[in-house]
């Protein structure tokens, strides 16, 4: 009877911990992130009575004691919430938080900024981590993987223009040394708006080797400056064929056609710092090229327009995204969009041996291998979600029937007991 109720000790003391997994499985049932637990039993030893030879070994078992406890790393479901800093992982992967010497490893994305534009986890204040792109919005591929920082409100952006175009016809039948003027609107290194001033000249025919072409010459002026981008002495020239085509750009020197191969091939347009006027002079020499691939010269009125360029004026971060890749877009006041960093995912060889740290963080161990970071969508790691958050992935329903069921194995461990007592009490009873 001593044995039995011992055993039965064990199996109180069991079921116990398994009721406590299950009351902290449905604790969590709305922490955005959380993984369930699953308590699995093991037997004890057994007390053998007699070795097995000729016939089977007789045994009796001494109880049962906690097996293992697992983690269900199984995905929760998603829930919608609008909010740019809020991210879930569609797939395997956690979230990299860090205090700048350990990392933590988390699938509860529910992020927000700090002060300092930091992306963190409010809850703990560690930073998220990734990878952050350069002033142009790349992302080096030797980037460093560090805490992400999103300054709304403050980052501003501003670009030089580099390259303009003009498209657009130019009247085959105007006389030689008819003249059109055009403003060419772009952007110096401060982010200033500068028009120049672009007139193109019909010329008699030019040759390039043995064919004669229809030929217009062009020259840029700024602030009464000639900025034409070519050397000394020489004129800026366009060529078109005998059906109106763009045929080459160059120059002429000397009545001789110089073509530029590749275009755009060199800076058309150079405007010097003596140019400038006022206090704020930008990055000089102002330099930028001009493509007139698209334009043509054919019978009729010219309607030549600048089609576009590159540069744009001063912007300030207004909002920003995260895209599948994690990918973090950033939207500027100027109406450009540029990528601002990108969000690191890691993942584990044996999930299973992560420790939880509490705060829904999860800590590497010896038995869960070292973290594999990657960028979402390579390497076997899930895509991210940008105003998306994961719920828990606790199936209320198979909680409350293990529940019940633990509840009965507890209470026939207990009768276990009271059965044993009673036994014990008829032998006491048998020397009365």
């Amino acid at each position: 009877m001593g044995s039995a109720m011992s055993t039965a000790v064990t199996g109180l003391l069991a079921h116990q911990r398994r009721m406590d997994v299950v009351a902290n499985n449905i604790s969590n049932v709305n922490t955005y992130g959380y993984r369930g637990s699953r308590m699995n039993f093991q037997d004890l030893f057994s007390q053998t009575l007699q070795a097995g030879g000729s016939t089977n070994p007789e045994q009796i078992g001494l109880g049962v004691l906690v097996g293992s406890i697992d983690i269900d790393f199984g995905h929760g479901s998603l829930f919608s919430t609008g909010v740019d800093s809020d991210l879930a992982i569609q797939g395997n992967g956690f979230f990299i938080l860090s205090d700048g010497t350990n990392k933590l490893y988390t699938r509860d994305g529910s992020f927000s900024r700090d002060v300092n534009g930091l992306l963190v986890d409010p809850a703990t204040g560690l930073p998220v981590q990734g990878y952050m792109a350069d002033a142009t919005g790349v992302i080096p591929t030797t980037a460093a993987l560090g805490d992400i920082t999103i300054p709304v409100g403050s980052a501003s952006i501003v670009k030089a223009s580099q390259n303009a175009a003009f498209a657009g016809n130019l009247d085959a039948t105007a006389a030689v040394g008819a003249q059109v003027s055009r403003t060419l609107r772009v952007y110096d290194s401060l982010g200033t708006e500068r028009d120049i001033q672009v007139t193109y000249t019909k010329s008699a025919q030019v040759t390039d080797g043995a064919t004669a072409y229809n030929a217009w010459t062009w020259s840029a002026t700024f602030n009464g400056v000639d900025v034409t981008g070519v050397p000394a002495g020489e004129t800026g020239c366009i060529l078109f064929d005998g059906t109106g085509a763009f045929y080459a750009e160059g120059s002429l020197a000397a009545g001789t056609f110089a073509a530029r191969s590749g275009l755009p091939s060199q800076n058309e347009v150079s405007i010097p710092s003596t140019a400038f006027t006022g206090a704020a002079i930008p990055t000089t020499p102002f330099e930028f090229s001009i493509d007139f691939s698209k334009a043509t010269s054919l019978s009729g009125s010219t309607d030549l327009t600048m089609t576009s360029q590159d540069g744009y004026a001063r912007g300030v971060l207004d909002s920003f995204s995260v895209s599948g890749n994690g990918v973090v877009n950033g939207a500027f006041s100027n109406g450009i969009s540029q990528v601002i960093g990108q969000v690191a995912l890691a993942t584990f060889t044996n999930l299973g041996g992560l420790s939880r740290a509490g705060d829904n963080l999860f800590a590497e161990t010896p038995a869960s291998g070292l973290a594999l970071i990657g960028t979402p969508g390579t390497g076997g790691l899930g895509t991210v979600s940008g105003g998306v958050l994961e719920g828990s992935n606790v199936d209320l329903g198979t909680e409350f029937s293990n529940m019940i069921v633990t509840q009965r194995g507890y209470q026939a461990n207990a009768r276990t007991i009271t059965a044993a007592d009673t036994l014990m009490q008829e032998t006491v009873n048998l020397i009365r």
